[in-house]
Order: structure tokens, then C-alpha cells, then sequence
């Protein structure tokens, strides 16, 4: 297992953030979205913070749902011009996304586009302090970021050691503006996350035991959240549940949901979270039989006694939480099926545990409009 981000978890722990930036350098650039952070007043209380500390700071607050190439562009011009000595992201998984861009490729040679086609990022960017205001994504301690190339409709990572933020201040207090939908939803992409890790190809008892616990925290404490979002507890273990599937998925890997999710979410504009959850059960009762065992004890976790019902399990869930369980809103066809499969083979993909043939996506994706 690797951890090497410096992880700060508990209620308040935002008041640290000022010595723990002192520490990295006195020229700070803070990333975050176009306005729910204003509006919540969690943007001010954050600079606050930083500028107690007497840090010198700079804002990009353009991040939309889903960055760009184009912003995260815009973001290292300004890193570079300002000469920052550090990046903070603020938000959900997009400002973490921009963010961790922002830092790592600062200080290299070549075009965000170069390092999207695939060329290697070869040395340490700025430092880079997550501070994440969902409970959903894990960003926060990953070594990617998921952008989006708007001109072919392209969403996929830029991967490298060199992206792991250096802090993660996960404060569930920041958590408790969040509405009931985006709840739903980033509390779906870490549930789904926790479920894929758990019965990846490429596991570990270590991973194992996160993803378990992960699983039925979540399970048992979202739809309390969506519910009533103000309930300090709750939105506490969301942040916990959520951090520990970080950890797990980013060692043992995803599966069919995350690799068609992606080309879903960047051609249609799901959310990715709602993309996820209308996938997750369909993909499940794909990959049972690669994993019976492995599914018998997620159906323990969440109360299911037979494991052929999981599937159902889910689906009913996901009515429970407020949540769409097909794409028809979004004019997904099955003629769009064939792009949609030939986008889906990422690193996602080939770690599901069951090999999944252009039909078998096929057939998974009928069930889903």
C-alpha cells in the first residue's frame, strides 16, 4: 500500500491549514469552483484562515463541473505568472481534479495537452493541499486527474506519483452545505468505488477491509444524509466512508463502472456519481458469478440474505436516496452504444473482474435507458 499524503481527518481540522501551508511556502494559489463556496461562505472562512498565517494569496475560482483542458490551462498560466509556492484545491472531485493539474504541471515543460496524449510528467510540481467539501470522490489522496477534452468529448486521467497532494485536510464540517442531490451523488461514486475495489483483479486484504467498511458505512448512513444534510454525525461517517474507499480503490483499481462512466459522463453530461449508481447494479449482476463470494459478503454488510438479490438491493436503494435508475433523461440510445464501448477500455476496465466482451457492454448499457 502507498500513502504518502499527509492526512488530516476531523471535525474543525480546517483551522490547521494555515501552518501546514506556512510549511510548504508564503505564496499560495487557491483553486476552487464558480460560486457554491462563495455562497456557502466556505471560501471566506478558508482565505481566512490562510491569510492569518500571513500567506500571500491568489484565487481561480472558473472550475466548472468536469474541468477542461482549456481552464486547467488557464489555472498553470496564473501559477507560473503569480510564482506561487503552492496550490490549495477547494471543492468537490473537479476542483480537486483542477487543482492537482494546476500543481503538477506548473513547473513542467510541456502543454497540458502533451501530458494528456500521454507523455510523462518527469519531476515534482508545487505542493499541493486538498481540502475536498464533498464526501464522494477521494481526489483528495489520488495520484490523477480526470479531465475532460470538450472538442472530442474525451474524459480520461493524467496519472503520475508526482500528483499526490502532500496534505489532505478532510473536514466534515465543510460537508454540511452540500444539497441533498449532490449528496446523493458523491456519496454514490464512493460507494461504488468501495464496491469495485473490493472485488477488483487486483486486491489486497488490506484494500479488502477498507472497501468492506467502506461499503456499509455509507450504506447505512447516506440516506441519512440526503435526508437531513445539517446532522453533523452523519455527515462525519459520509466523510470517513468516503476517505476509506480513497484508500482502497487508489491501491487495488475500479472495474466496468468507472471505465463506462467516464465516456458517459463526458458525452451526455451525467454527473458522474448519477452515472455511476444507474451502472452499479447492472454491472453487478454481470460480474456475480467472477465473484460470489466476495458479493455473498457485501450482501451480509447491507442486509441482503441471498446474493442474487444485490442487484435489486441497489436498485431500491437508490430509489430510497432520490436517484434516477436509467439514462432516459439524458437521450441516451443504443446508437450510441458503440462510441460509448470503445471509450470505456481504460485502466478501469481491464481490472473488472469479469472480462467483458463488446456484447456483454452491450447488454449491460439496454438495461440502463
Amino acid at each position: 500500500l502507498m500513502y504518502p499524503t499527509r492526512i488530516i481527518f476531523g471535525r474543525g481540522v480546517i483551522k490547521e491549514l494555515g501552518k501546514e501551508i506556512s510549511s510548504l511556502g508564503k505564496k499560495a494559489l487557491l483553486v476552487t469552483g464558480r460560486s457554491s463556496m462563495r455562497k456557502t461562505g466556505i471560501l471566506d472562512r478558508v482565505t481566512g484562515v490562510i491569510k492569518q498565517e500571513g500567506i500571500s494569496l491568489d484565487l481561480f475560482d472558473r472550475v466548472e463541473h468536469d474541468p477542461c483542458l482549456e481552464t486547467v490551462n488557464q489555472g498553470i498560466k496564473i501559477a507560473r505568472k503569480k510564482k506561487s509556492d503552492v496550490v490549495i484545491g477547494l471543492g468537490g472531485g473537479s476542483a480537486m481534479d483542477a487543482a492537482k493539474a494546476i500543481a503538477s504541471l506548473a513547473r513542467q515543460s510541456g502543454t497540458i495537452w502533451e501530458y494528456y496524449a500521454g507523455r510523462k510528467i518527469e519531476k515534482e510540481g508545487l505542493p499541493f493541499v486538498a481540502i475536498p467539501t464533498t464526501a464522494g470522490t477521494g481526489a483528495e489522496i489520488t495520484n490523477n486527474s480526470v479531465l475532460t477534452d470538450r472538442k472530442v468529448s474525451l474524459k480520461k486521467s493524467i496519472r503520475s506519483p508526482y500528483m499526490i497532494a502532500r496534505v489532505a485536510l478532510v473536514d466534515p464540517d465543510l460537508t454540511l452545505f452540500l444539497p441533498s442531490q449532490v449528496t446523493a451523488y458523491t456519496g454514490m461514486d464512493a460507494f461504488t468505488q468501495a464496491l469495485e475495489s473490493y472485488v477488483t483483479r487486483t486486491p489486497n486484504p488490506i484494500t479488502d477491509t477498507l472497501a468492506l467498511q467502506a461499503i456499509e458505512i455509507i450504506f447505512q448512513n447516506l440516506p441519512q444524509a440526503v435526508a437531513n444534510g445539517k446532522d453533523a454525525e452523519i455527515r462525519e461517517k459520509m466523510a470517513l466512508g468516503s476517505l476509506l474507499s480513497a484508500m482502497a480503490f487508489s491501491n487495488s483499481g475500479l472495474g466496468a463502472v468507472h471505465g463506462l462512466a467516464h465516456p458517459i459522463g463526458a458525452r451526455f453530461g451525467v454527473p458522474h456519481g448519477l452515472a455511476c449508481a444507474i451502472l452499479l447494479p447492472q454491472v453487478i449482476g454481470f460480474n456475480l458469478r467472477a465473484r460470489p463470494e466476495k458479493f455473498t459478503q457485501i450482501a451480509k454488510k447491507i442486509g441482503v440474505e441471498r446474493v442474487e438479490d444485490l442487484p435489486y438491493a441497489i436498485k431500491r436503494f437508490l430509489e430510497r436516496i432520490g436517484l434516477s435508475l436509467n439514462f432516459r433523461p439524458y437521450g441516451i440510445t443504443e446508437a450510441h452504444f458503440p462510441s460509448i464501448i470503445a471509450e470505456s477500455r481504460s485502466s478501469s476496465m481491464s481490472k473488472n473482474p469479469r472480462e467483458a466482451s463488446d456484447e456483454d457492454l452491450r447488454e449491460i448499457l439496454k438495461w440502463t435507458i
